[in-house]
């Protein structure tokens, strides 16, 4: 049998909370140095590099890091949802065969849309070749995103809260390391700083899979892979909706913007999330005890709880964040980019939007409703695509922003309209959090 919540005691200075209470404070804690190692790099690749380059390496990276997301076909969050029912072995090989069957062929069928990006400024430059290979190495490597992600999200179904916040740490601490060691060498360019980057991601991603048991070998059982796969399934339309509608701006710009203005878009995009470490933190480590609770009415209010704390911690942050702008972004990052002020103002309302709903989507998926879940990203999506089309040509980044953040509060009028819904049901009696177990084989 599983271990649902580590049995360790809690250390002395936290007796007195209760175990989501300290579990939620070491993950957001770690979410945060996370996003700590995140922001370094930004700020290490646009004094190095400045806007031009910064946005090479966004055009590349982060742009693919987007599409890994969309790899991930709903694996991970399925995974850690029958974690409580499944070991790790049946469960990674599900994932496995998800990528061979879909993540593969998707790829190949975005053949078009790949090159089409590859016309954007960014790759027509004096380095265009180098970077289109690099843009492809990277798209190779996402295809993996399913597996590592699931492996490392099995941990946090079972509750092993410490594993999985290294595991999911390791890599970004690695390219961070990475880019210091180029930076204070004064020897970073783009296309190191995308070396660097790819044998990090390896490197992280490999020992995860190796020391969690995950590589590809025994234990594939189609019964699992079915459960799985419509659980997947029922949540990737919810997940591509999510690229969409958070991310699509950034893969729209590729094509769209200068190098230069995608570079003042990619410094405003990840200070704008910096709140989302803190409601990752309390999001992710919600699921094991909503599953494992004794009882729907502590369910609800363990997810009430969590809303709570998200609200009042991204609002503090924010805050914080637009009220010290127009001062430390151009301090921190360089003169070069104090354009990206304005854009990131704008996101700022989105970001506690956004950082609400990931307590919504876990709350729904953890009652076995991914789609609800997924609805509120579709809706989302539309409004992205249809205010890209309207705000994109005339206003560009700033354009792009206001789309971001109508598109985050669609998604959490819509996740907590529906929530809101089943949460009704569940008090009256007429819902339960409650699944049958997965027959264990003989």
């Amino acid at each position: 049998m599983n271990n649902l919540v580590s049995k360790l005691p809690l250390p002395p200075r936290v007796k007195n909370m209760d175990r989501q209470q300290f579990e939620t404070l070491f993950t957001s804690g770690a979410f945060v140095i996370t996003t700590g190692f995140m922001f370094l790099n930004s700020i290490m690749l646009a004094r190095a590099l400045g806007d031009a380059g910064r946005g090479e390496v966004a055009a590349v990276f982060g742009n693919t890091v987007v599409l890994g997301w969309a790899f991930q076909i709903g694996v991970p969050n399925a995974v850690a949802y029958f974690a409580k029912d499944a070991d790790n072995r049946r469960l990674i090989m599900s994932s496995w065969a998800m990528t061979l069957f879909v993540t593969l062929p998707m790829a190949l069928a975005l053949t078009p849309f790949f090159l089409w990006q590859m016309t954007g400024d960014a790759f027509t430059g004096p380095d265009g070749t180098q970077l289109r290979i690099f843009y492809v190495m990277f798209i190779v490597l996402q295809m993996l995103n399913g597996p590592f992600t699931s492996a490392i999200f099995y941990l946090r179904g079972i509750g092993n809260t410490f594993r999985f916040n290294v595991l999911l740490a390791l890599p970004q601490f690695l390219i961070t390391f990475g880019y210091f060691c180029l930076y204070i060498t004064g020897t970073m360019t783009v296309t190191r700083a995308l070396t660097s980057t790819f044998l990090m991601m390896c490197l992280g991603w490999g020992y995860a899979l190796v020391s969690t048991g995950s590589l590809p070998g025994r234990g594939f059982d189609r019964e699992l892979f079915k459960e799985v796969r419509n659980w997947g399934l029922r949540a990737w339309v919810g997940n591509l909706s999510f690229v969409m509608s958070n991310r699509i701006d950034q893969l729209v710009l590729v094509a769209f913007v200068s190098s230069e203005d995608l570079g003042l878009y990619a410094v405003a995009a990840p200070v704008a999330t910096i709140s989302g470490a803190v409601a990752r933190g309390i999001a992710q480590s919600l699921l094991p005890f909503i599953r494992n609770a004794a009882s729907d009415d502590e369910r609800l209010a363990r997810i009430r709880k969590s809303v709570v704390w998200v609200a009042a911690a991204s609002a503090g942050i924010l805050i914080v964040i637009a009220v010290s702008a127009q001062l430390l972004v151009p301090l921190v990052f360089g003169s070069a980019f104090a354009d990206s002020v304005l854009p990131l103002l704008l996101l700022l309302p989105g970001a506690f939007a956004a950082d609400v709903t990931q307590v919504y989507n876990v709350a729904l998926q953890s009652f076995n409703k991914p789609e609800d879940s997924s609805k509120a990203q579709i809706a989302a999506a539309l409004v992205t695509v249809a205010g890209l089309i309207v705000l994109l040509p005339p206003y560009g980044i700033v354009g792009a922003a206001i789309t971001t953040t109508a598109a985050y509060w669609v998604a959490l009028l819509v996740s907590a309209y529906y929530w809101n819904i089943h949460r009704a049901k569940v008090k009256r009696g007429e819902a339960t959090g409650h699944t049958e177990q997965i027959e264990q084989p003989a």
